[in-house]
């Protein structure tokens, strides 16, 4: 069973809308095994986890973003010789006594190639058979997890295992947060600006080239502030491209690396053309730089 935080673990200096009461009363209501918390961009998600990862007593528990959690389940995967079940039980370590997670909180859930999909899927089977419970944030239904159609209806049985396993929670507010500003954040402390400077680190040397999420995680171990140069308009760039660029700003963000992106376009034109769920988490965290 999920551990409860106590309802006043959510009280606040400001006052919660309609979604985000509703999902603060479903994680401190016992009875489920697990909950999933979804909805558009800067609607409270990670401050709703955090907060319930907070209030809740047990020290048999460990919040991780996703990138970061799925890079080190690969790795272990590997380490172990392709045995996912002692791949989980090495990262389910808490601490070096070799106290296992019972509560895992995953921020920013999602599913986009195949190849991690199945994966994911032999994650969750193993983790569900030891009775881990599951706090998941995500920008994505999980009706709308895979959303390629070529691979999403491989991914549907894992889907149902999700919705029998966690109670879905929309918080779709009516207000994306991050844009009227004021988290003090040191990423929200960066830049976005049209001015050319000397240093930093080009757009196409980050993004164009063929990156992995844990060759960022490498990269900005330790760091905690980056510039990026000749960012263009996301229009301008292929997919592939994008999404790194996602994955970087997922990663700067959850890492709290101040970071100045010298751009080649405005960042109000930044995105005019573009539209997915990760594109607008991508604006959405952009818009809170100074």
């Amino acid at each position: 069973m999920r551990p409860i935080a106590p309802r006043h673990t959510f009280d606040a200096d400001f006052t919660l809308d309609d979604a985000q009461t509703a999902a603060a009363d479903a994680l401190s209501t016992p009875g489920s095994t697990g909950v999933y918390l979804w909805g558009p961009v800067g609607r409270g998600k990670t401050w709703l986890l955090d907060a319930y990862f907070a209030g809740v007593t047990t020290p048999a528990k460990k919040r991780v973003h996703f990138h970061t959690f799925f890079r080190d389940l690969h790795a272990a995967y590997f380490r172990h010789r392709f045995s996912i079940d002692a791949a989980i039980d090495d990262i389910l370590s808490t601490d070096e006594s070799g106290l296992r997670a019972e509560l895992l909180c995953f921020d920013e859930f999602h599913v986009h190639d195949i190849g991690d999909a199945r994966l994911i899927t032999r994650m969750l089977d193993a983790l569900f058979a030891r009775g881990v419970a599951l706090v998941v944030t995500s920008n994505y239904a999980p009706d709308d997890l895979l959303p390629n159609p070529l691979f999403h209806a491989t991914f549907v049985p894992t889907i149902e295992k999700l919705k029998q396993n966690l109670e879905v929670v929309c918080v779709d507010g009516p207000v994306d947060y991050r844009t009227v500003g004021g988290s003090g954040s040191r990423f929200a402390s960066g830049t976005w600006t049209l001015e050319r400077g000397s240093g930093g680190h080009t757009f196409t040397d980050l993004c164009c080239a063929a990156r992995s999420t844990g060759d960022y995680l490498r990269m900005l171990e330790g760091v905690t502030s980056l510039t990026v140069t000749e960012v263009p308009a996301l229009s301008t760039v292929d997919e592939f491209a994008a999404q790194r660029l996602a994955n970087l700003v997922d990663i700067l963000y959850d890492h709290d690396v101040r970071t100045d992106f010298r751009a080649l376009v405005p960042l109000s034109e930044f995105a005019v053309g573009c539209a997915s769920l990760d594109t607008d988490r991508l604006v959405s965290r952009l818009s809170e730089l100074g």
